[in-house]
């Protein structure tokens, strides 16, 4: 498990490009910089992204420039059956990606109806979403 404090909001990263909060988030800022495919992936709780994927983009900042350049898909699980409940969700990770310049993600894969654990695991439609996403990248 990686552990990632929340960002400060002290905006010392603007200048000097590094955090100064020292974490598990520089070493996934450098594979995220590193990575032509970025993939954010998340449950669904009270229709939007957990509070641990919110953290992890606050803290994005000091390399949200050299993250314009990639691919992103999102997946989600979420115990509605409902889709369009999702869209608050969906509009939090397309604000971010407007915020860094980039324009689309390349795709959405939405596991719905997996209230407990292991239950995504019987939505074949998200599987195979998510595996032809998968053989694309």
């Amino acid at each position: 498990m990686r552990f990632i404090n929340y960002c400060k909001g002290c905006l010392g990263c603007v200048s000097s490009g590094e955090c100064v909060i020292h974490d598990d988030m520089s070493g996934i800022l450098e594979d995220m910089v590193d990575a032509d495919v970025i993939v954010f992936a998340s449950p669904i709780y009270f229709n939007t992204i957990s509070g641990q994927m919110k953290t992890m983009i606050d803290r994005l900042t000091p390399k949200a420039r050299q993250l314009n350049d990639k691919d992103y898909y999102f997946l989600f699980s979420a115990a509605s059956d409902n889709q369009k409940s999702l869209e608050p969700a969906v509009c939090e990770l397309r604000g971010f990606l407007n915020c860094i310049g980039v324009e689309s993600e390349k795709g959405i894969v939405f596991g719905l109806n997996a209230e407990s654990e292991g239950e995504i695991n019987h939505n074949e439609n998200a599987l195979n979403q998510a595996f032809e996403f998968g053989k694309n990248i």
